[in-house]
């Protein structure tokens, strides 16, 4: 009997000329894990709204989920496509169970690589150390995305996954590209067919962060953290299983 497909991934990237390493890598850990990715760049709203709703409006009955991915910039609780901003609720309420019946039951990931704030989170030293790890960055610049999205109830069965906690900057290196996106694909590497996926969501904060801005034009941003989020809507475990070679 053939296996089914785990799920769709639909990646949208919106970084005009910044650094795509992750767009790379990104797609490579999911499709190792099964499922089937379409990867779209640069697209205008319209374009967006509208493979998204093709998306919404396409039958699932062979997915046992569906992960839709953002790389993009934010401002307040939109996030940027090529020409304009789109309301992140009007993304995630197209695949709510009266409108994607395939879906119901079903889970419903979406993650976020975006600004959420103009903040920049200080570094703590806690009382009891127990890791520690410094990062040689050459050349390699950390960036903040600007502008900032919000966190917006999706509904049963939706996880929200989001790069950097809200009212913060999320930060981007030149070479390596987001924070967010290169810890998620290493523990994805590492335990994308181990563990269920919000443990290892957990392990991706924890390892973010770790992380500090080094060399930066921006001086005020030397030395700053992020910490990841996410919001689980979920009902049932969440585990991922790869392909068979």
């Amino acid at each position: 009997m053939a296996l089914l497909p785990p799920g769709n991934l639909q990646l949208f990237v919106n970084l005009g000329e910044q650094n795509m390493t992750e767009t790379d890598a990104f797609p490579m850990r999911f499709s190792d894990l099964g499922f089937e990715v379409k990867c779209f760049d640069d697209l205008k709203a319209e374009e967006l709204l509208l493979k998204i709703h093709e998306a919404s409006t396409a039958s699932h009955a062979d997915a046992d989920c569906f992960l839709c991915v953002f790389l993009s910039h934010g401002e307040g609780n939109h996030i940027y496509a090529y020409d304009a901003k789109i309301e992140i609720q009007t993304l995630t309420g197209l695949f709510k169970g009266d409108k994607c019946q395939s879906l119901v039951g079903k889970p419903k990931i979406f993650i976020i690589q975006a600004c959420r704030g103009n903040q920049h989170d200080v570094p703590v030293v806690p009382s009891d150390v127990v890791d520690h790890h410094t990062n040689k960055l050459d050349v390699n610049l950390t960036q903040v995305d600007a502008a900032s999205v919000y966190t917006l109830p999706a509904g049963a069965d939706f996880l929200m996954c989001y790069s950097v906690a809200e009212g913060y900057y999320s930060h981007r290196e030149t070479v390596n590209g987001s924070w967010y996106i290169q810890d998620l694909c290493e523990m994805l590497g590492k335990f994308g067919s181990s563990l269920e996926f919000t443990e290892l969501l957990t392990l991706v904060n924890r390892k973010v962060s770790q992380r500090r801005v080094g060399i930066c034009r921006d001086p005020s941003a030397i030395g700053k953290k992020q910490v990841p989020c996410f919001a689980s809507m979920l009902t049932k475990k969440l585990h991922f299983f790869p392909k068979s070679k």
